[in-house]
């Protein structure tokens, strides 16, 4: 069928019959970036909306849970139980990684620990709207296909998350880009709907930092650098949760107010020689690790040491096990 020219509406019917992408990708013979930019021109041409079918990849019904606080900055009380924090996915489309999918799961067995996930920054790539030059000839996807990818990914979290567990996104530097281009180039259409990115999740809230217990903070950012994680807790006097460098790691600092940890939360995506997606990089070696952290909370609300899920050689480990 993949040698076979579709016609709009023989793309809107495989799309009613299948109704999920990678589905759709296998039925037509496209590859998946194919199959996004068909479904958004069969839309165009029929005027019609192509939904995802599967409900694991479209939970738009359930409501923010939206937390106290001031400014850009949420706050959250926990006590006995689990923040689940990952950050840096990129999300692309065609691509599931290893870490995602090790998330998924996670949050499935721990689900009445569970109290609080955050998406600590740069789930969106925005790769035709970075300040990186594409590599060469590099086939980037378009915005609206990140975009939808992003949808799906993050929906698959909405629907496994417990539903009294809040879900909120500590924007990123590469989250920005999406609405950044359109203020700068267009800045007539501020606060009309759909030109920034929180319009299109609704189920997240949406921030720059997250302050849980008065002690610990999570942000997508702050200092840079190899020390960055010792920096970020000795300058801040908190834990700091941070993304950005996607390095996975724990750092302790121990001093007369105590011990407190800074902490890097890694990238949800994989990364390497065959990811696309990092040519920038022009292939250097990247001190940089994926998965995602976990803080656990006692009964007091103290940061016990934060744990991470980490990926090696392709299998995602927590605790010393296989996730």
């Amino acid at each position: 069928m993949g040698k076979q020219k579709l016609t709009d509406q023989d793309f809107a019917t495989i799309w009613n019959k299948l109704g999920e992408p990678e589905l759709v990708a296998k039925a037509t013979g496209l590859s998946i970036r194919a199959v996004y930019r068909a479904r958004t021109r069969a839309e165009q041409a029929l005027g019609i909306i192509l939904p995802v079918h599967n409900p694991k990849a479209d939970r738009s019904g359930r409501n923010k849970m939206n937390l106290e606080k001031i400014g850009h900055r949420r706050l959250m009380s926990i006590k006995g139980g689990m923040a689940v924090i990952f950050s840096d996915a990129h999300f692309w489309p065609g691509e599931r990684s290893t870490a995602f999918d090790a998330l998924i799961k996670f949050i499935k067995e721990n689900k009445a620990d569970i109290k609080l996930v955050v998406c600590n920054g740069d789930a969106f790539d925005g790769a035709k709207i970075s300040r990186h030059s594409p590599a060469q000839w590099q086939n980037l996807p378009d915005v609206a296909d990140e975009l939808d990818t992003c949808k799906e990914r993050l929906a698959e979290i909405e629907y496994e998350a417990p539903e009294n567990a809040p879900l909120v996104w500590c924007m990123g530097n590469h989250d920005s880009r999406f609405s950044a281009r359109l203020a700068q180039m267009a800045p007539e259409y501020v606060r009309v709907l759909g030109t920034d990115l929180p319009d299109h999740f609704p189920a997240w809230d949406h921030c720059w930092s997250l302050e849980i217990n008065e002690h610990t903070m999570v942000k997508h950012r702050w200092h840079n650098g190899i020390h960055a994680t010792w920096n970020n807790t000795l300058k801040g006097g908190r834990n700091v949760f941070t993304g950005h460098l996607h390095r996975l790691m724990v750092t302790p600092v121990t001093d007369w107010n105590g011990r407190r940890y800074g902490i890097d939360t890694g990238t949800l995506s994989d990364f390497g020689p065959t990811v696309e997606k990092f040519n920038y990089g022009e292939d250097n070696p990247f001190n940089w690790a994926s998965g995602f952290a976990v803080a656990t909370f006692d009964e007091k609300g103290m940061l016990l040491p934060p744990e991470l899920v980490t990926v090696i050689n392709g299998k995602a480990y927590w605790r010393g096990k296989p996730l």
